[in-house]
């Protein structure tokens, strides 16, 4: 390598890592939007299903106080009652509940919600300019509102959702203008901007070191490059020599990530000639960072061997693969219909949770469990292999998100 060369390969290098940089700083700023909108809408949708139960009993009635004084907006005739013993009630509607509950989350969190209308009864209701656009929006068609936006000087991420009559809200909307199905207004979820401006620029310094790391280290591999190229090249072709023929995990004895990428081609061009299904499960240990950190990463690797030995015993046929896909994650291919895979995935997190391996850290068990997603699609011309991993990964996130230890199935 000539002097001109190594230059070139360093201005490369360093161009390389600096838009990997760029656009991985891009990609988490996208990431921490996505997280703060997906909390406010779930915010929002915890809000409504609420506001169900509290329609669908009536209302509920809660003792007088200064602090909760009758609701002079509802006009109801059993707004307020007296007990027995001489205690006076006066019933907690939806919209006097969702205030109430605003008002708490906003001392505990700093999280702000609001009911609102373009029409409010309330004044405490009218929406501000930024509600205003949205409830425009809901009267366009549109069932959610989303944007970057201040109040009072603070940055906050909006989220607004559409609020739509149902049947036991005709109890106080009961007007002639009023019909199931109609939207009445909507309910704002603002989360501060600085409670995700905070993990970014963690994330972002983390990003910032580990680039200079890397750019570095190119550096100084290049350097080396320059210095010694032919006996670099000599170390090269045995360690890819080397690589061609590692096929198999070490740790855990299972065929590796590059085992699997060639399994996989082999068997979906299999699938696409003769037009059978293909299945895919996606398998991932419940909380095992927690058993890492718990027990130490000596027990760690043997309670990846113990998963490995177990799930392998149920892989018997040629077409079939079970693989370490990575980390805690462990994948399997077969050659079978959606009902038949699914079957499978139950019986591996079966045979996982009967091995009893105390897991000293789990949230939901005191063994060591597995959650799975399973997909299966039917290989086309125009469908592509990493469709299944797509579908089996958000079917696996589905599981661990709907309380782990359980199978679930791609169901878009």
């Amino acid at each position: 390598m000539k002097a001109t060369s190594f230059l070139l390969f360093s201005m490369l290098w360093l161009m390389l890592i600096g838009l990997s940089f760029y656009y991985q700083v891009e990609d988490d700023k996208k990431y921490g939007q996505k997280i703060a909108y997906t909390q406010a809408e779930m915010f929002f949708r915890h809000i409504v299903l609420m506001r169900q139960w509290n329609a669908g009993h009536g209302g509920v009635y809660a003792p007088v106080t200064e602090q909760n004084p009758p609701n002079p907006y509802l006009n109801t005739p059993d707004r307020d009652v007296t007990t027995s013993t001489g205690q006076k009630l006066t019933l907690i509607n939806p919209a006097l509940m969702t205030r109430q509950l605003a008002d708490m989350e906003k001392s505990h969190s700093g999280i702000r919600f609001h009911i609102t209308s373009l029409t409010p009864i309330r004044p405490e209701n009218k929406a501000d300019a930024w509600e205003t656009k949205a409830l425009q929006a809901f009267v366009q068609g549109r069932q959610s509102y989303e944007e970057l936006s201040d109040i009072g000087g603070q940055s906050f991420y909006r989220y607004m959702g559409a609020l739509v009559l149902e049947p036991s809200c005709l109890k106080c909307h009961n007007g002639p203008e009023h019909k199931v199905g109609d939207v009445r207004g909507g309910i704002s979820v603002s989360i501060p901007s600085s409670s995700i401006d905070d993990f970014l620029s963690v994330r972002l310094q983390w990003l910032q070191q580990s680039h200079l790391l890397i750019a570095a280290i190119g550096l100084m591999a290049l350097l080396v490059a320059y210095w010694a190229q032919e006996r670099l090249n000599k170390r090269l072709t045995k360690a890819r020599s080397h690589l061609q023929l590692a096929y198999l995990d070490s740790l855990t004895l299972l065929p590796n990530r590059r085992y699997y990428d060639a399994f996989v081609r082999r068997e979906w061009k299999r699938a696409t000639r003769h037009h059978y299904p293909l299945s895919m499960i996606m398998i991932d240990i419940d909380f095992f960072k927690a058993y890492n950190d718990s027990l130490g990463h000596v027990e760690g690797d043997q309670c990846l061997r113990q998963v490995a030995r177990t799930l392998r015993r149920y892989f018997r046929r040629s077409g079939d693969l079970i693989a370490r896909y990575g980390g805690e994650e462990f994948c399997v291919v077969a050659a079978c219909d959606s009902l038949q895979i699914m079957q499978l995935a139950e019986i591996l997190r079966t045979a996982v949770e009967s091995m009893k391996l105390p897991h000293p850290e789990s949230k939901i068990s005191q063994y060591v469990t597995i959650s799975l997603g399973v997909a299966t699609l039917i290989p086309r011309e125009n469908i592509e292999f990493g469709d299944l991993l797509l579908h089996a990964d958000r079917a696996l996130y589905d599981a661990k998100h709907s309380g782990r230890n359980r199978v679930e199935k791609y169901r878009g």
